[in-house]
Parts: C-alpha cells; structure tokens; sequence
C-alpha cells in the first residue's frame, strides 16, 4: 500500500508539474485540467493454481484521478485504486469463512485521447504502473473472534500492470463532468498473469478548469 501511495502521489505530482509548464506555454497547448474521484464495481475470474481455492466475484472500490489537457485531444496524468472483492461475493463463500477477501491497490501513469461533442467527450487510453493483490483465505475459524485461526493463508503479490480503458464524460457545467469507464487491468508478476482477473466499471464527478 505505502508503494501505491508513492506511485500516486509521484503521478500527481507529475501532472501537476506538466500543469504548471503547460500554462506557461501558448495557450492553444494547455486546455484545462480535471480531476475527482470515482466509484466502481467489476466481476474478476481466474486465480492462482497454488491457492486453496480459486474465487471469482462481484468488486467493488474507489479511487481517483487528475488529468492535464494538451492540444486538441490528448490528457496525461496519473490514477490510483483500491478494489475489494470479499469472500461474500464469491462462488468460493461455501469453503472461505467470512473476512476472507481478494484486495487489489494499484495506480500509475495515464494517457487517453479524448474528442468533444457538446455535452459527451468520449475517450480511449491506458494507464501504466503496478501495484499488489493480498488475497486472504480463512479456511476454519471466525474474523469476530479473538482466537487463532488455525486454517487460514495470507499472500501478497506486487505486478506491473497495463490498463486499457474506454469511457465517456458527460458535461453538467463547463466545470463539472460526469464520468463513465470502463477497463480491464492486465497485471504481470515474473513470467506470469496476474488473477483473478476481469472488467471493471467506474463512474464519478470530475471537477474541471
């Protein structure tokens, strides 16, 4: 977690540095700036062949964004999330005991291409960075309780990632946008994919200037 705040506050403060460059330059370069936080909820499948069992399910999160406009259709910036998927939302509740759950942290660096049509700006990009899945596994016991579990597993896996995104921005004022997404972060550790996997849905408010 300390290395996705990191990952974060570093792509903030790229964005804020490419900002403040960009509003000493021609005007027709710099375009705005927007950022804010959104809500989002996916279903993710697969998993580790050495894991107890391999639970796919509803995810849910937030987490958030800040952008800079360049030229007529480019944003950089940076992104970071958290996603819980608990064991409640699985098809693995009837082995896992409650409190186990799948959690994934990552952010990084963004870039999409965006065009305006009044009121919707479409876009399409990517994000690239990395972060970690912890995944929790109480196989016997109970998390209200103070007593030992005598059955549980505990793994943390960092990874690169790469997600591609699509989505769409919906003007309520020239300052405040309504924002849909949709991505499937493809997550890489040593030689191999990252799971469980799969898409996930965000929507918030961005605030624009």
């Amino acid at each position: 977690m300390n290395r996705l705040l990191s990952m974060i506050f570093v792509g903030v403060f790229a964005a804020f540095t490419v900002m403040s460059v960009a509003q000493d330059a021609p005007r027709k370069v710099f375009r705005g700036y927007s950022g804010g936080m959104m809500l989002h909820a996916g279903y993710l499948f697969g998993g580790n062949a050495d894991a107890p069992c391999k639970p796919q399910g509803a995810t849910y999160g937030i987490g958030g964004a800040l952008r800079v406009n360049l030229l007529e259709h480019l944003r950089i910036g940076g992104e970071g999330y958290v996603s819980t998927m608990p064991s409640s939302f699985t098809d693995c509740h009837d082995v896992l005991r409650k409190g186990s759950y799948v959690r994934n942290g990552w952010g990084g660096f963004l870039a999409d291409a965006y065009w305006r049509f009044d009121k919707a700006w479409p876009y399409v990009g990517a994000t690239i960075g990395g972060g970690a899945v912890r995944s929790l596994f109480l196989l016997d016991g109970h998390q209200d309780d103070w007593q030992p579990e005598t059955s549980a597993v505990l793994n943390k896996q960092s990874y690169f990632c790469v997600a591609p995104f699509v989505g769409c921005d919906y003007l309520l004022t020239p300052r405040v946008h309504l924002t849909f997404k949709l991505d499937w972060v493809i997550a890489v550790h040593g030689n191999h994919l990252v799971a469980p996997t799969g898409p996930r849905f965000y929507f918030g408010f961005l605030f624009c200037h």
